[in-house]
């Protein structure tokens, strides 16, 4: 069963350029070596904070840069999983850093509030200010 059809037709070149990856408890611990390698010396990671909704606090984010590059480059703005709910920036770290090395582009991941402790709209608007702070830098 595949979920490709689901995938935006533009993103399917990005989706092209991370590899596949079956998993077997033989190839499992090279796997998990990989990944906690990627990006290392390869990206820069900075953190921001960026103004939220009037009354809400700031919003938390990570930008990631291939190490060295100065130019501009096309930005990825990442929400992690957890449907609003779980996750947070910090944990997808490593996938954010291979995914920045793989492609070449900026990442901005948000480490937008959690629900129930924040009620909805919260946690859209805070993705919606990191948005806006793409947009103006």
């Amino acid at each position: 069963m595949t979920t490709r059809h689901l995938v935006d037709p533009e993103l399917v070149a990005i989706l092209d350029m991370i590899p596949a990856a079956t998993l077997s408890t033989e190839n499992i611990k090279q796997i998990r070596a990989m990944s906690s390698r990627a990006g290392l010396d390869m990206t820069q990671c900075s953190e921001h904070s960026v103004p939220a909704s009037e009354g809400s606090p700031d919003v938390r984010l990570l930008v990631y840069r291939p190490s060295g590059e100065q130019k501009s480059l096309p930005v990825l703005l990442w929400l992690h999983g957890g449907g609003y709910v779980m996750g947070s920036a910090d944990a997808e770290d490593a996938m954010v850093k291979s995914i920045v090395s793989a492609v070449g582009c900026v990442t901005v991941s948000v480490d937008y509030r959690l629900a129930p402790e924040t009620t909805y709209p919260g946690a859209v608007e805070d993705c919606y200010a990191a948005l806006k702070w793409v947009s103006t830098h």
